[in-house]
């Protein structure tokens, strides 16, 4: 670890230096390693908000988006706790030699959890940044305590006393006198200051039902982030540098997408720019160090090609659809058809919406007319259940990427439960690749297999239930081969975490490559653009990169058919069944 002059030095220093912000991107270990691999430019790179105790955040929705590149937010603070952070930062420290600095940030609601999580993330912390400014977050917690300047300075000092981390303050701009917390947090022993968190919280509502689009205790209302929020942040900068001279390291955050943001920044005073929602604008994941590298030059040479890679329509739209064809298997899983298209490529996803409830993301059964597969399980599929013919659906998407293709001319597809899902538009692909495809659909029920009928897949199809044999289709797999190896399959398997690793294990001991085994990885996602990081698996983002990975770089990641439950334990399928049993409200 570096010594606290060393990295108080290094951030006064000049350059072009870019730091993430917390609960953006870089919300889990693997994304971390990733930016520092990937983004040189980077020199600061920020954790979530970790708490004492672990926190389930508000039930989505928790992200909108207005106009292009302006979000509003309510996630709640949503973390592991205190215990897990740790585990995970110690691990990530322990196998990879961070090039940049590592911004802990951390939430509380009085000083002595302040304390305790400052003394636990000290010893893998650069920097320790103190939440004092989230807008939307319990009573106690962010602005409740960083908008009076003597609670701040209280918190700062007392804090100060139990560690000689560095101690980085995020500031809330929803105040009267941004200058004077600042003054009041460096007098009392900040090293420097983090400015602005997000402007608000304002209400959003649905225009189609007046019902607010948030979820969240507090009204529906959240904060706002990105191009909207710009101009304050700069003119916060600016004041809280007039306030405490020209050595107190700032980090200036809030709407930075361009080189002439990043300019105006500077000049208005931060040492390090952070750069946070626009990275929901980078379609995919492998254009992030293209963009990045692109502004590097930009700011040197006064050019805007780094615009050039950005969206330009908004990403979190909303369509209203009506529910046309409802079609029921047994009591708990049901085919939801609307009215309209919804243009998809095989394995990608949209998010339902019902107003007043909340919403969740689902594949893609069917793109022509949009069809869904419901599996009831929480207090949201259960409001889907009620949706009768003619009745409005609110959706937005679709999501994620095409999924791979291999070169092996026999594919399979391998689904179970409410996987199948994913097979419709995944057969049609594989097929009109020019591949021999066989699809195996296994099932707890018995009621569920006449889906397959439902759906009219243009391949061979062997379908079973267990029968209190879990993946009983698996003994099916040998007898399609045509052949004694699989050497030249390649295998789509969709379902359970359990059923997965089932799965891989036949496939492996049949002969298959890893490279040509992909499984549905349905980590849990709040925004579907790249924003929360929830998704991310083994470096990857899976909303923006597709949901199919191989096995191959499963086991680069140190994950396999026997281990990758256990060690990706946010992890739930979310094909048709919502991800609700992923979630400790469902």
């Amino acid at each position: 670890m570096m010594s606290r002059e060393h990295v108080l030095r290094r951030i006064r220093s000049g350059g072009f230096k870019l730091a993430t912000v917390s609960g953006i991107l870089t919300t889990r270990p693997g994304m971390i390693e990733w930016i520092d691999r990937m983004v040189p430019e980077v020199e600061i790179i920020t954790t979530k908000s970790y708490q004492v105790h672990p926190n389930p955040g508000y039930r989505e929705p928790v992200l909108l988006e207005k106009e292009v590149g302006c979000y509003a937010n309510a996630v709640g603070l949503r973390n592991p706790g205190m215990g897990a952070g740790i585990r995970e930062l110690t691990e990530l420290r322990r196998k990879h030699q961070l090039r940049a600095l590592l911004n802990v940030s951390v939430s509380a609601n009085c000083i002595e959890d302040f304390i305790r999580l400052v003394r636990c993330f000290a010893p893998v912390a650069d920097i320790l940044e103190l939440n004092f400014s989230c807008p939307h977050a319990a009573r106690g917690y962010g602005s409740s305590i960083g908008s009076d300047p003597r609670v701040v300075a209280e918190y700062v000092r007392c804090i100060r006393t139990a560690t000689a981390a560095v101690l980085f303050p995020k500031l809330s701009p929803n105040v009267a006198n941004i200058a004077e917390i600042a003054r009041a947090a460096m007098a009392a022993g900040a090293d420097g200051l983090s400015a602005i968190n997000t402007v608000g919280p304002e209400l959003f509502r649905d225009p189609g039902s007046g019902q607010p689009i948030l979820s969240n205790p507090n009204g529906g209302k959240g904060g706002k982030s990105g191009e909207w929020i710009k101009q304050r942040a700069i003119e916060s900068v600016r004041d809280i540098r007039r306030a405490v001279g020209e050595q107190v390291p700032i980090i200036g955050i809030g709407g930075i997408s361009s080189a002439e943001d990043i300019r105006r920044m500077r000049q208005a005073g931060a040492n390090v720019v952070g750069l946070g929602s626009v990275f929901a604008r980078v379609p995919r994941q492998d254009l992030i160090p293209l963009y990045i590298g692109a502004l590097r030059r930009d700011f040197q040479e006064g050019s805007g090609n780094a615009q050039t890679f950005l969206s330009t329509e908004p990403l979190m739209n909303y369509r209203t659809f009506r529910v046309n064809k409802i079609r029921s298997f047994g009591e708990t899983l049901r085919m939801i058809g609307l009215d309209e298209e919804l243009p998809a490529s095989a394995s990608q996803y949209a998010f339902l919406f019902v107003p007043g409830v909340g919403e969740k993301p689902f594949s893609i059964a069917c793109s022509r007319p949009a069809t869904f597969l419901v599996r009831r399980r929480g207090p949201f599929t259960a409001a889907l259940f009620r949706l009768q013919a003619g009745d409005r659906l609110l959706v937005r998407g679709p999501y994620g990427a095409q999924t791979p293709r291999s070169p092996r001319p026999k594919a399979f597809i391998v689904a179970g439960g409410t996987g199948i899902a994913v097979a419709p538009l995944l057969a049609r692909t594989l097929v009109d690749q020019g591949k021999e495809l066989t699809l195996l659909f296994g099932s707890t029920r018995e009621e569920d297999l006449d889906v397959l009928s439902a759906l009219d897949l243009p391949c061979r199809q062997v379908g079973a239930a267990d029968l209190d044999q879990p993946a009983r289709i698996l003994d099916h797999l040998p007898e399609q081969l045509d052949g004694p190896t699989a050497e030249d399959c390649c295998f789509y398997n969709v379902g359970p975490q359990g059923f997965l690793a089932r799965a891989c294990r036949r496939e492996l001991a049949l002969g298959a490559s890893t490279s040509e085994i992909y499984l549905s990885l349905e980590t849990p996602t709040l925004c579907g653009i790249g924003l929360c990081g929830s998704c991310e698996c083994g470096g990857r983002l899976l909303c923006k990169e597709g949901t199919f990975v191989s096995l191959r770089h499963l086991e680069r990641h140190g994950l396999s058919p026997e281990t990758f439950p256990a060690l990706l334990p946010e992890q739930a399928h979310r094909s048709a069944d919502s991800r609700e049993a992923a979630l400790p409200s469902g």
